[in-house]
């Protein structure tokens, strides 16, 4: 069984994901307001996000705020479709940490790591801040 076989199923390229951003090395805070750092793509993989269309921006806020407890911390959206063109495979896949999040899914990159930090710089300039963080 390939890797791609034992992932979840696809989310569909026309959904938003939100992505909190719970690190400060993932934003440049040197600009105002902040933006992504492509560092916040190129971590980890796969990099946990939410469908927007399942849990609403108020669904992602208190996410972050109640069941993360990162209140201080952003959120980002992008497209599914655009991230998958770069190479980024998004998955409904359980949160083993909060199994009751049903708008949860991971997202795998699937590039060569040489196109790694590109895909990154890439997906971190698509990215809408719908939460600034407060660092």
């Amino acid at each position: 069984m390939s890797d791609g076989d034992s992932r979840g199923p696809q989310v569909d390229s026309a959904e938003d994901l939100y992505r909190a951003l719970i690190v400060s090395e993932w934003w440049d805070l040197k600009t105002d307001p902040p933006r992504v750092s492509p560092f916040a793509f190129k971590v980890h993989s796969p990099f946990s996000v939410n469908v927007a269309s399942r849990i609403g921006l108020k669904g992602a806020v208190h996410h972050m705020e109640q069941v993360l407890h990162c209140p201080d911390v952003g959120i980002v959206s992008f497209n599914c479709g655009e991230a998958r063109a770069l190479e980024f495979d998004a998955r409904y896949e359980l949160d083993l940490q909060h199994p009751a999040n049903e708008a949860h899914a991971n997202v795998y990159y699937d590039g060569s790591n040489s196109r790694r930090k590109r895909a990154a710089r890439q997906l971190a300039e698509k990215c809408v801040v719908v939460c600034q963080p407060q660092f």
